[in-house]
């Protein structure tokens, strides 16, 4: 009985002895899941680095006025848009470093690390907006197409085989000609003031791009060219970080909500675009 016994007890104790290891080898296995996890999870936040280094970098193109622009007087880069990266990084308490880039390498600029933020005239649409955070917008403003004056009144006119569209290489007026006017041949450049020679020289017919920067090449080009007056879409302009970058979204987030709410945005804005700040759904109060 007590031999019977004496096994009965070495065969609990060795069952006892397995579980026991399970348990731990099972704990083990969800600490290692939980730290990789953690881990995973722990990729820096822009902002982390911001205050690490002591310094916002942004991307902004140049030619762009009254967004962003190389004063030819004082050779500083100055614009609504910079001025508005200039209060954030005050803000924050850090230096900013503007990097300049013709349009086509703006996204990739943030896209690869190269920059934490966007500070242009950065168009917010559906498909952008699944590869960055847009910030609050701070400028809503329609779009159109510039002409030579007197050749064309209306946009139907442009949607012809003869007639040349140019507008800034990839940006979105490129795939939205396409879609409005898919008869007519379409050629990009660099920059603004590429599109505005071409317009003026004849190897373009319509410029098409926002208000704002058609007013510009206006202005460049004294009583040569005039808008049609039918918009060809609205425009909402945003700065933009990636999506590691919650904290540095949120924070500039509500810079915008709070310098529009205290005034200083009415001020900023009608000293670069000449006329009083109206609230709108779109850009917010």
């Amino acid at each position: 009985m007590k031999k019977k016994n004496a096994i009965i007890f070495c065969l609990f104790a060795l069952a006892l002895g397995f579980f026991l290891t399970g348990c731990s080898q099972s704990a083990s296995k969800t600490a290692a899941t939980g730290s990789s996890a953690m881990a995973a999870g722990g990729t820096q936040d822009a902002m982390d680095q911001i205050f690490a280094d002591g310094k916002l970098v942004v991307a902004t193109e140049l030619g762009t006025p009254p967004f962003a622009y190389k004063d030819p007087k004082t050779g500083e880069i100055d614009g609504l848009a910079i001025e508005l990266a200039r209060m954030f990084a005050d803000e924050l308490g850090v230096e900013l470093e503007i990097r300049t880039f013709e349009w086509a390498g703006i996204i990739p600029s943030l896209l690869t690390g190269q920059v934490d933020m966007l500070t242009t005239c950065l168009t917010r649409t559906t498909a952008r907006a699944g590869k960055m955070i847009f910030i609050e917008p701070f400028v809503a403003v329609p779009a159109h197409a510039l002409v030579r004056k007197g050749t064309f009144h209306s946009l139907s006119e442009l949607n012809n085989p003869d007639v040349v569209l140019t507008t800034t290489t990839g940006g979105i007026y490129e795939e939205l000609a396409e879609k409005l006017f898919p008869n007519a041949q379409i050629k990009t450049n660099g920059t603004n003031a590429d599109n505005a020679v071409a317009l003026q020289t004849m190897r373009a017919d319509a410029y098409l791009n926002d208000k704002l920067q058609l007013v510009a090449s206006m202005e460049m080009y004294k009583d040569q060219f005039e808008l049609i007056p039918e918009p060809i879409a609205w425009d909402s302009l945003a700065f933009a970080t990636r999506f590691d970058s919650p904290k540095l979204a949120n924070s500039a987030n509500m810079f915008m909500r709070l310098i529009k709410m205290d005034g200083k945005y009415a001020e900023i804005f009608k000293k670069w675009m000449g006329y009083d700040y109206v609230p709108t759904f779109e850009v917010g109060s």
